[in-house]
């Protein structure tokens, strides 16, 4: 028996086809729940920063065989201001389509000091990485809820070097979330000084890619820690 299809059959068939093909193609590039990345635009390669979890660099690409600096990008304030801190938001700054070339990366950190990434050889039509080495660290100063409702206080401090010879930076605390970037593999020393228990502060920090360093100090007066009660440090 010969099945013969109308024209009009054969413009619905087609349709449901088509609907298929761009259904099948849409769940390809979503991954959980979310889309996924862009293509590749023509002629161009995906430079990707990873970064051991952080989101978000201050950083700048540099054109090896010209020695010029064809892209930068400075949305983190600096770690001494009042305002930053790094925010709970997954957006990132880190993915970045370029012409195929050979470029290095050089990422700013929190303190007078950066971390770059050599030879970086970006493809045309391929995803390729730089892994620059930064880790991040986190200060917390107790006090009193008389004096901070959430138990925090903002206070400047010092980052130096192991020795203490050096300061390489400064930040201040916060009640809020704030991630200090700094060259990872390195142990450095905070400093408060004039602490609200009238004395000097000093923490040592060590810093590993891929990781987030806590660091509390209690600055409660002595009285303040008998208040406290069980949530004093021990």
């Amino acid at each position: 028996m010969q099945i013969r299809t109308s024209r009009r059959g054969s413009l619905v068939i087609r349709a449901g086809i088509t609907a298929t093909c761009l259904l099948m193609a849409a769940c390809a590039t979503t991954t959980g729940g979310g889309h996924g990345p862009a293509p590749i635009p023509e002629g161009m390669g995906r430079l990707i920063i990873e970064a051991g979890g952080i989101r978000k660099l201050n950083y700048y690409i540099v054109d090896q065989d010209t020695d010029e600096e064809v892209f930068a990008d400075h949305p983190r304030s600096a770690g001494s201001s009042p305002i930053g801190f790094e925010s709970g938001s997954r957006a990132t700054n880190l993915v970045q389509d370029m012409p195929p070339g050979l470029y290095t990366v050089v990422v700013l950190t929190d303190i007078e000091d950066f971390v770059r990434v050599r030879d970086v050889e970006v493809v045309m039509g391929e995803p390729r990485y730089a892994t620059p080495q930064v880790g991040r660290f986190m200060l917390r100063v107790l006090a009193d809820n008389a004096r901070s409702s959430s138990g925090a206080v903002q206070l400047p401090f010092l980052i130096t070097d192991y020795n203490m010879r050096t300061v390489l930076g400064k930040g201040m605390t916060s009640t809020e979330v704030r991630h200090f970037i700094v060259p990872a593999g390195r142990t450095y020393k905070v400093r408060i000084e004039n602490s609200p228990t009238g004395r000097d502060e000093i923490r040592e920090v060590e810093v590993h890619f891929g990781g987030l360093t806590h660091i509390e100090i209690d600055g409660r007066t002595p009285d303040e820690q008998l208040q406290g009660g069980d949530d004093a440090p021990n």
